[in-house]
């Protein structure tokens, strides 16, 4: 009983930061306006009531967390992890996939927890089934390296680390494939990617955040091992896998809809 009475505090204690971090606040908004698209009018209404304002202006929350004192603890939870037979089995408090599974439970219960603690929950389930299709935010039990490293990305001229651009591997996902296209708004973002996967949204519909992690457990682990700590990454190969990135970004959208419907029927 203490422990939720703490869980239940902290949460409160958060309801007035944020910031942009994980995805990205681009990555974040484009999430939650495909999302929205997606939600039964009951849902929308009941998602903009508890949150005074839409999922867009709600998606960042989480991640000013990070930088406070007092909920910088809750860093741990943008990322989650995959075991050696790629399963998440974790329950560990300090994953994300437990506090996705914990913030769901109490939207459904929502009559049995006060109202600002019900806004935190929203707001947090919003952002981790977005960080949780990010491949930066996949590691797995078998490989250290995987919640983040150093490598170097070349620009097509040349394979030499000196000449090469230095990144880190949350920074491919979470902010270069953005910045490429710097001049795109999160709508154009968005246009972009139901343009592109538009008629794939209804396959990504199934599942549960346990097998959708599992899934983009199966879509991080070949990325992870093709380039290595200190390895330069061909400019092709970084281009190429923006068709990953776009295909995350859709899937998260089209979920974080689907929890969503789930909770508020």
């Amino acid at each position: 009983m203490k422990n939720v009475i703490k869980y239940a505090v902290c949460l409160v204690f958060m309801l007035s930061v944020a910031d942009a971090w994980a995805w990205g606040k681009r990555g974040h908004e484009v999430i939650s306006i495909l999302a929205t698209e997606r939600l039964t009018p009951q849902t929308k209404r009941a998602v903009e009531k508890i949150l005074g304002g839409d999922m867009r202006s709600n998606s960042n929350w989480l991640d000013g967390l990070r930088t406070q004192e007092a909920t910088a603890y809750t860093n741990h939870w943008h990322n989650t992890q995959i075991d050696k037979e790629g399963r998440s089995s974790t329950q560990s408090e300090k994953d994300g996939i437990v506090q996705l599974e914990r913030n769901i439970e109490i939207l459904r219960h929502r009559a049995d927890h006060s109202d600002s603690l019900v806004v935190a929950a929203l707001r947090t389930v919003i952002h981790l089934v977005g960080d949780l299709h990010c491949v930066a935010c996949i590691s797995f039990e078998d490989i250290p390296y995987s919640d983040n490293f150093t490598f170097y990305r070349s620009d097509g001229k040349s394979m030499k680390k000196e000449k090469c651009q230095k990144m880190t591997w949350d920074k491919l996902w979470s902010k270069w494939y953005f910045d490429i296209h710097g001049i795109f708004s999160s709508e154009m973002f968005a246009r972009e990617i139901r343009m592109c996967q538009g008629d794939k949204f209804e396959e990504y519909m199934h599942g549960t955040p346990r097998t959708w992690v599992e899934e983009m457990g199966r879509e991080a682990r070949p990325l992870i091992e093709y380039i290595k700590p200190d390895q330069v990454l061909d400019n092709a190969t970084s281009y190429n896998w923006e068709l990953i990135h776009e295909r995350c970004l859709a899937k998260a959208s089209v979920r974080l809809a689907v929890v969503l419907n789930d909770i508020f029927k």
